[in-house]
């Protein structure tokens, strides 16, 4: 269990018809997880490690602005801080990650191929990588603002409704990411949509590299390593259009880097 004040909130108040923003550290944050590792050490040129997390982050101002970097900038209600309580912009509820290597069985002092030039030109080879699994980020929904927002610099802070009896999983889709029934106009001057409450995309990341040492000395080595980021081209969905009433409302509108190569030579004395 771990609670500490965050470090700040916004909010937007009226004096005397002057709208004004203002910030103030009464914020909280509570952080709670449980964590699972294994781990087999190198055995027969094997080597693996795994990570689970289960954890849930919640506050009501995730850094100052109250956003953690997206989402909100301000407080809705500044007369009703406590509604900001929900999900932290960085909270991740699942999560698998670890590492791999395996030396392949070629070459002298081996199982396959330990003589003859096949041998020579395939010792030394490695195949390694990490891996990362997990759930993703939420999201916060919001709806256009009003004149009065743009004037003042407080755009994006008002939240819709949340509709009762609606489900807010349905889709997951790249025109529907969730229902986007399960939001409607606020009823009245305040929406009651939590932020944070719309499930981003998840992650699923395979980064992989093969590699080759060339022993010539006792302190020199040549190595040559080719990288694969994101190895088996997985996409990867990233921003998500939460305003209601836009065009690309519930829609996914951008992804992340496609499988990208790197490839390095270098020489150890």
């Amino acid at each position: 269990l771990d609670m500490v004040d965050a470090p700040g909130r916004t909010a937007t108040a009226s004096l005397s018809g002057v709208l004004y923003d203002y910030e103030d550290s009464t914020a909280f944050s509570n952080y709670n997880a449980l964590t699972v590792s294994a781990q087999r050490r190198l055995h027969s040129g094997i080597a693996l490690s795994a990570f689970y997390t289960y954890s849930h982050s919640i506050d009501d101002a995730s850094s100052i602005g109250g956003n953690g970097g997206t989402g909100l900038t301000v407080v809705q209600n500044w007369q009703n801080p406590l509604a900001e309580e929900s999900n932290s912009s960085f909270d991740i509820r699942h999560q698998v990650n670890g590492t791999f290597l395996y030396e392949l069985p070629f070459g002298p002092d081996t199982h396959l191929l330990t003589t003859g030039w096949a041998g020579r030109a395939a010792s030394g080879l490695s195949v390694s990588g990490t891996y990362d699994f997990a759930t993703g980020k939420p999201l916060t929904p919001a709806y256009a603002a009003a004149v009065n927002d743009v004037s003042r610099g407080s755009t994006g802070s008002l939240r819709p409704d949340r509709v009762r009896g609606i489900p807010l999983r349905a889709g997951g889709t790249l025109t529907q990411w969730f229902n986007p029934a399960a939001f409607a106009p606020p009823a009245e001057v305040y929406g009651t949509a939590s932020r944070f409450s719309v499930p981003g995309p998840g992650t699923v990341s395979v980064n992989m590299s093969l590699s080759k040492t060339v022993r010539f000395a006792e302190t020199r080595t040549f190595e040559m390593r080719a990288t694969s980021t994101n190895i088996f081209n997985t996409v990867q969905y990233a921003g998500v259009d939460t305003t209601l009433g836009s065009a690309t409302y519930g829609q996914v509108t951008s992804t992340a880097n496609m499988r990208q190569f790197t490839f390095i030579a270098r020489f150890r004395y």
